[in-house]
């Protein structure tokens, strides 16, 4: 009996003495961080109104299809919550928490369905990233507070770690770094250095930075419209906040203001402070929720909630001016761009667009192709989404 009395001593000792040298590493690997200045030299001013008409304003004047990705129709897809395409492979996870990877011709590299308890099994996919500096493709469950890695090229399991703060509901790797949008701090109180919105690490143990401190009206707000914050455009990695108009450009050691968004009939403070019900404030007037950031040759595009839909924005920056600010899911074409819905990537200097089967057939329904022969074999009920890439036009009006 006095053996055993010795061993438990032991086994909580070395438990304590772990622990403790662990905080000891994070407090030193803490002390070493920085509050990023965020640099409005060059702020951007840009004006925003609602269109009256329904429909993009000569935008084949401004954009032309260039190609189109036909995802393999197996395995079939649940609806599509994110996609990443990185190095020539299209990433993409669905709501049934299973990330399969395609190459640019829309044949399956693997997929990885891995729901469960058992070891390297996960509960849910919150968000994931690509670690190009380690060849890993990262995913996080917010459940089990948990990391999975994976091999880049095959989607082979390699490990699970613990994480247990931050607890992100976004990820992203870039230029060397983590980029985590920490959205609430309420299950690490106590943890003042963890109570920003934006957060960068080196690796999953050592924080090298903070920027943009919890608002506390914005914290005991459940309702979070940014469903999207982070945006890649090549080298650059753009930032919107939550319930934030302007847009930053991330980087690991620096934090810069790009824009400054003016939108029609902007959110007033007071509503957040309200919690006004979330129903009520997406089909109000107010404009809010800036997401889906992407730039190419001189067109900035980004959406925002407004009268119960996402409105599409499409700016012309050489030329100042405003193309249009219309409703998602228009029920209007041209010949020239006869599909797009959101703008949901920016992918080696093209705009693309995801284009889901309910969406191709309606617009298939309402003869709003054009003379696009890529659709005439699309079935609906048994493929998958489309892909379609868009170039912008030099010489444009």
């Amino acid at each position: 009996m006095r053996q055993i009395e010795i061993y438990l001593i032991l086994l909580f000792c070395c438990i304590v003495g772990s622990a403790c040298s662990f905080g000891k590493d994070q407090n030193q690997a803490l002390s070493r961080l920085g509050r990023y200045t965020i640099d409005y030299t060059n702020m951007r001013n840009v004006e925003v109104k609602l269109d009256t008409e329904d429909f993009y304003n000569n935008l084949d004047e401004y954009l032309r299809i260039t190609s189109f990705v036909k995802l393999a129709s197996e395995p079939l897809l649940a609806p599509i919550k994110n996609v990443q395409i990185v190095d020539g492979h299209i990433y993409v996870l669905d709501r049934m928490n299973r990330l399969v990877c395609y190459d640019m011709q829309g044949k399956v590299l693997f997929d990885i369905d891995a729901m469960g308890n058992g070891p390297g099994e996960y509960a849910e996919i919150s968000t994931f990233t690509v670690d190009t500096g380690k060849n890993e493709l990262v995913l996080y469950d917010n459940s089990k507070t948990s990391l999975f890695f994976y091999t880049l090229n095959e989607g082979f399991y390699k490990r699970t770690e613990r994480f247990m703060k931050p607890n992100p509901s976004e990820m992203v790797f870039h230029n060397g770094a983590f980029f985590f949008n920490n959205r609430h701090h309420k299950n690490y109180p106590n943890d003042s250095l963890l109570h920003y919105s934006l957060l960068v690490f080196t690796d999953f143990k050592i924080m090298n930075g903070y920027c943009f401190p919890h608002n506390d009206d914005e914290e005991n707000y459940i309702f979070s419209p940014s469903l999207q914050t982070f945006n890649m455009n090549g080298d650059i990695l753009y930032y919107c906040k939550n319930f934030d108009s302007k847009i930053y450009n991330v980087n690991k050691d620096s934090v810069i203001c790009c824009y400054n968004i003016h939108l029609p009939n902007p959110l007033p403070v007071s509503k957040i402070k309200e919690k006004e019900d979330e129903r009520k404030l997406l089909e109000s007037d107010y404009s809010f929720g800036i997401s889906h950031v992407y730039e190419s040759d001189g067109l900035l595009y980004f959406r925002f909630y407004n009268g119960g839909y996402f409105m599409n924005t499409f700016y012309d920056l050489e030329n100042d001016k405003q193309i249009c600010c219309v409703k998602a899911l228009q029920g209007n074409s041209t010949n020239n761009v006869p599909v797009i819905d959101v703008v949901n990537g920016n992918y080696e200097g093209r705009f693309y667009s995801i284009l889901s089967p309910d969406f191709i057939d309606y617009k298939k329904s309402m003869n709003l192709l054009g003379d696009s022969t890529f659709f005439q074999e699309y079935d609906g009920d048994s493929e998958n989404p489309v892909i379609a890439f868009f170039e912008v036009i030099k010489n444009r009006i």
